[in-house]
């Protein structure tokens, strides 16, 4: 009984998050940019084909350029199989509320298939992970620094962000520091990992709790990182960029594109509430918060939302049947290979 009341409790949660992210699409959008859905919709079908053909070719460009920083991660990983990695894992995560778990589990198997050790992986998912976290922690900072510059009133929100963001950003740089001062030094740090886990009810692992797990990360990781930091961080900062390019290119195809540093404000604001998975994909907050942003920053409306929607639809759900075509494509290969291996 108890195994079949899981997966109804587990379809019952994702139902209810899907529901709730539609929810706040349908209700809070068009509030948060003050107009209706018929201006909504009417400024969204105006776009033609060759627009829209551009936009996924900056969309495409930018997951290409990313594959620098996931193939640095793991070395021997090609930029296709990389591409494929990126492609499938989001797949999974965006149709699932903290789907990253699922995305992973993905991942992991497509990289055993490859030939790559467990450990490999770990560090790969590790410090990709890392590495994307403090670049979404540390735009809302780079975005209010930039409006200031440009005499724009910044948003009290994305104030509010970037202050947010800077802390856990030097929280997280600390701990990094920490590690890689030496052993002692992970060691301290998988410690209050562990006091957090126990405070709020959980278990740490049972070898040695994540005390030893951080003094293994580090013996694992550091050669790594001192290698490959740059190839990392340019490729996460690229596609950043790329991605904020396309954003502004959603928006200058449905009407007046505000200005580069506006724009760049609303992407920061989607990195970060982005890491709010109380959705799949953080669906709705995300919309809500950016084009709120947008308005409040002067952008047109009707563009704000229209084009928050699009850019959204590209980045977000582009993702799920592209992704699901390389998942189906990798598992019929794989299936093929194995018959082949039992029939030889």
């Amino acid at each position: 009984m108890a195994r079949v009341a899981r997966p109804i409790g587990r379809i019952a949660k994702v139902a209810l998050s899907l529901a709730l992210a539609a929810a706040i699409l349908v209700f809070a959008v068009p509030r948060a940019g003050g107009v209706g859905w018929p201006e909504i919709w009417t400024a969204v079908a105006a776009l033609t084909v060759s627009q829209v053909v551009v936009l996924a070719g900056v969309w495409f460009a930018g997951l290409w350029v990313h594959t620098l920083a996931l193939t640095a991660a793991m070395p021997g990983l090609s930029a296709r199989r990389a591409l494929l990695l990126n492609l499938t894992g989001s797949s999974v995560s965006n149709l699932l509320p903290l789907g990253g778990a699922a995305g992973t589990v993905a991942n992991y198997s497509m990289s055993r298939s490859w030939g790559f050790t467990p450990s490999a992986f770990a560090r790969w998912a590790l410090v990709t992970n890392i590495w994307d976290t403090l670049v979404k922690l540390a735009l809302p900072g780079v975005a209010l620094c930039w409006l200031a510059a440009a005499g724009v009133d910044a948003d009290a929100g994305l104030g509010r962000m970037a202050l947010v963001g800077g802390g856990l950003l030097l929280l997280a740089v600390l701990a990094a520091h920490t590690l890689a001062r030496g052993e002692r030094g992970a060691r301290s740090v998988g410690r209050a990992v562990d006091w957090v886990v126990r405070s709020v009810g959980r278990r740490p692992p049972a070898d040695g709790g994540y005390a030893a797990w951080a003094v293994r990360l580090r013996r694992d990781s550091a050669d790594l990182i001192a290698t490959s930091w740059a190839r990392l961080t340019v490729g996460k900062a690229a596609y950043a960029l790329l991605q904020a390019a396309l954003l502004w290119l959603c928006l200058a195809s449905l009407g007046t594109a505000p200005a580069a540093v506006v724009v760049f404000a609303a992407f920061a604001v989607e990195r970060l509430l982005s890491m709010a998975v109380i959705t799949p994909g953080a669906t709705g907050v995300v919309e809500v918060g950016m084009t709120g942003l947008l308005v409040a920053l002067g952008t047109d409306p009707v563009t704000a939302a229209a084009g928050v929607l699009v850019y959204r639809a590209i980045t977000f759900g582009l993702e799920i049947p592209v992704g699901g075509v390389g998942l189906l494509w990798w598992s019929l290969r794989r299936r093929s290979t194995r018959e082949l291996a039992l029939a030889a």
